[in-house]
């Protein structure tokens, strides 16, 4: 009961710098922020920790598959050394060089297909939203860290204080991006297993 934790105000100080209203304001904010506070960080601690996870373990396969993007120098050589033996025994049965096939690649040619490429292309995709992820839960942990900043001063000045926080939090849309973090996440790890599944049907 508000009514017996603080004393009434004198006539005349309703609105004051202490006002009863202003405690009582202060108390329920508290609360109502406390609970806001804990639902939010406890999502945030959980969205950083997998994001964090999961972009090691795509980093790691990224490493092994970017490989087969430069050019593979033993195919190449091995196209070439057999056009070389076609010309070679061409020359020896006296059979026409232009009859010879050309080897579809020459010293700075590049192997990799379109196949490679989709699959680095998805994997890098799943990376970057999963540390998109990251950083945007860092960059929430520390608004809400911001916002739960103890301030100090007459209860009138805490109660503005605390309501042009909170106001800022609703003009920078806090609620909606924490919302659509695991969206991006989950579009990660969407386009982790299309990229696995490619690259698994390839071997």
């Amino acid at each position: 009961n508000y009514e017996e934790k603080y004393p009434e105000d004198a006539p005349g100080d309703e609105l004051g710098a202490d006002a009863r209203v202003f405690k009582v304001y202060n108390d329920e904010a508290e609360k109502y922020d406390a609970d806001m506070i804990r639902g939010f960080r406890d999502s945030l601690d959980g969205l950083l920790v997998f994001a964090s996870l999961f972009s090691a373990v795509v980093t790691t396969i990224l490493m092994q598959t970017i490989q087969t993007l430069p050019t593979n120098q033993d195919r190449v050589t091995n196209y070439l050394l057999y056009e070389t033996t076609l010309l070679l025994r061409a020359n020896s049965n006296a059979t026409l060089v232009n009859s010879i096939s050309h080897s579809p690649f020459g010293p700075d040619s590049r192997t990799m297909d379109t196949t490679d490429i989709w699959i680095n292309a998805l994997f890098i995709a799943s990376l970057v939203l999963s540390l998109t992820t990251a950083l945007l839960s860092v960059l929430a942990k520390q608004w809400l860290q911001a916002y739960t900043t103890v301030t100090s001063g007459s209860a009138r000045d805490v109660a503005l204080i605390r309501h042009l926080r909170f106001v800022g939090l609703e003009q920078w849309k806090l609620h909606e991006i924490i919302g659509a973090l695991p969206l991006i996440l989950h579009t990660s790890l969407g386009l982790f297993f299309a990229s696995l599944f490619v690259f698994v049907r390839t071997l």
